[in-house]
């Protein structure tokens, strides 16, 4: 039972779904031969929690940071979390370097498992009196016509409207965006020209126990929020966000289309040179 919850729907299961490993093999990976089915282990459904329960499997996951693939129980936790585990987490290192970083020499660069875990990196680089760092639940989006992405939830509407759009358009972290939408462009570009874009939500902070905390608004006033936003001026070919825009871009059927948080945004949504 191991499979995305998506694939078990009425559209879906009869094609992802097999009964026999030889009918999941001929449908999926007939160029596999005997190489099909793996007979690795399956990822745990939840490997975030193997660091809890005592059920500890190392596994080769990519390093972004280093641009190859690491060994061990050190994967950030939330590779193992939320389905990320069946596109980050792999019994095999050359699965992994070829997902990833196909192409780079000495890949995976390790292949013993360390012993730490992931929260170890972080104890490492603070005095034993220094809070850990808090990590935010984050939201990161392809703004395709400029080759990068934004750090928001300021998203299109689209980008949401089901399972499989939320799957293949939202990240959780900035690296998995970029390699996923401009692998075949510039990743390391795309991570560093990302744009900080706006957050509808003030959002709880993950490693602490914020059991009170309650992820809230942080539009009070839709109108004044609305005229502090970016939007084009068709006469120079520029933004701006003086609030004086028409009247009807205000409206609920153009305000998605026209008004954006930040220049950059803006000028990249109707081709502009500025931002």
């Amino acid at each position: 039972s191991n499979y995305e919850s998506w694939m078990n729907e009425e559209d879906f299961k009869d094609n992802y779904l097999s009964k026999t490993s030889a009918r999941c093999c001929d449908n999926w990976f007939s160029d596999k031969g005997t190489g099909c089915p793996d007979p690795g282990s399956a990822v745990n459904p939840e490997a975030e929690d193997e660091a809890l329960s005592g059920g500890l499997v190392a596994y080769y996951f990519p390093e972004f940071d280093k641009n190859n693939c690491g060994f061990g129980i050190d994967y950030p936790a939330w590779m193992g979390v939320n389905g990320y585990e069946k596109h980050y987490l792999y019994t095999s290192g050359q699965e992994c370097c070829d997902r990833y970083f196909e192409g780079v020499g000495g890949c995976p660069h390790e292949t013993t498992h360390d012993g730490g875990y992931f929260w170890s990196q972080y104890e490492d680089e603070l005095p034993n009196d220094q809070a850990m760092p808090a990590v935010y639940n984050h939201t990161y989006y392809p703004l395709l016509e400029r080759g990068t992405c934004v750090n928001g939830t300021d998203y299109p509407d689209w980008m949401a409207t089901d399972d499989d759009y939320r799957r293949m358009y939202l990240f959780k972290d900035l690296e998995g965006c970029c390699q996923q939408w401009f692998s075949d462009f510039d990743v390391q570009g795309c991570v560093g020209s990302v744009v900080q874009g706006f957050y509808d939500y003030v959002p709880c902070v993950e490693n602490r126990d914020d059991s009170g905390c309650v992820e809230t608004s942080s539009v009070t006033n839709t109108t004044a929020h609305q005229l502090a936003m970016f939007y084009p001026r068709f006469g120079s070919n520029t933004c701006g966000n003086d609030g004086d825009m028409p009247s009807w871009m205000l409206s609920a059927d153009y305000a998605e289309y026209y008004l954006y948080s930040t220049m950059t945004q803006c000028c990249a949504a109707f081709g502009f040179g500025c931002g």
